[in-house]
């Protein structure tokens, strides 16, 4: 492995919840390896999940992570799984911003070593890129009849970027992690070559285990993997959980009820309580509340047009 003395530096100030990003030297192919730590924990505080669960959902937010970074773009991206299995909603949000967030619901016990498929039953994972500045934003979709939530986003890939990616995610109550290879574009003479080499790569990749994707760091785990490669770190990325929700947002959903229902709601529940699913904080709004909401809707519209 080449670029010793940056491997053994940032190993020695490994920390979680970092992406760290590197390349084949001589070979088209590139690579990125995350760990959560902190962050997936704070996804934990806010809900006990079933096992089953729990791993599922961590490793969609390795994913999240992996992606967002391979997509590099100002915005966000979101990876939901919506299926009609004791699991109805899992969803991961990356941003831009290196910030992450997730929840899931089911309903029922959910077994320890349940499968992908016992979890969720029939359904579909989208993933959701939404630029910064676009007027909609792109979604791809595969179903759910693969084995594994890596082997989910492998297809969409194939299917939809026409480009060879294996992932490798794993996840207990402690830490997330994941690893990503993609085959970049060749030559049309060096395509043979770049194949084997490919082929080579992927089938040491696939030695890892899921406890070395769990405790190691990025420099001792790609030494163990690719120690006869010439392989390069790149950049460093942190990462951290933050939630968008806000009172401020809240406030613009229920204004969108209009102001009749509103008002209807509050008076038969004496307050409208709303709770963020990704973070589970609650927020209240009694009639004052409301009334203040639409009376500053009111006093911000736009002066009547009319011609007379």
């Amino acid at each position: 492995m080449t670029d010793t003395e940056t491997v053994e530096t940032q190993e020695n100030e490994f920390q979680s919840d970092n992406l760290q990003r590197f390349i084949f030297d001589d070979i088209p192919v590139r690579g990125e390896w995350v760990h959560l730590s902190q962050s997936w924990k704070q996804v934990l505080t806010r809900r006990e999940y079933p096992s089953a669960i729990r791993n599922l959902l961590g490793q969609m937010m390795a994913a999240a992570a992996l992606l967002t970074a391979t997509v590099k773009i100002k915005g966000r991206l979101v990876l939901q799984i919506k299926s009609e299995g004791p699991v109805n909603l899992m969803m991961v949000e990356c941003t831009s911003e290196n910030t992450l967030r997730a929840f899931a619901q089911w309903e029922g016990d959910i077994a320890e070593n349940a499968s992908l498929l016992e979890v969720t039953g029939e359904g579909a994972l989208a993933i959701t890129i939404d630029v910064e500045g676009s007027k909609q934003p792109y979604q791809g979709i595969v179903g759910l009849d693969g084995e594994s939530i890596a082997g989910l986003l492998e297809t969409y890939f194939k299917q939809s970027e026409q480009l060879e990616t294996r992932i490798w995610l794993s996840a207990d109550e402690n830490a997330a992690s994941g690893l990503f290879l993609q085959q970049l574009p060749s030559k049309a003479e060096q395509k043979k070559h770049d194949n084997e080499n490919w082929s080579r790569l992927t089938q040491l990749a696939a030695t890892v285990k899921n406890t070395e994707l769990l405790e190691l760091g990025a420099g001792t785990l790609l030494h163990r993997l690719f120690n006869e490669e010439q392989c390069r770190l790149l950049s460093l990325t942190e990462l951290s959980f933050a939630c968008a929700c806000s009172r401020e947002r809240v406030a613009d959903t229920i204004n969108l009820l209009g102001q009749a229902d509103a008002m209807a709601l509050v008076e038969e529940q004496d307050k409208i309580e709303v709770a963020c699913e990704f973070c589970n904080e609650h927020y209240y709004f009694d009639k004052i509340d409301v009334s203040h909401i639409f009376s500053t809707s009111l006093s911000q519209e736009p002066e009547s047009k009319t011609l007379h």
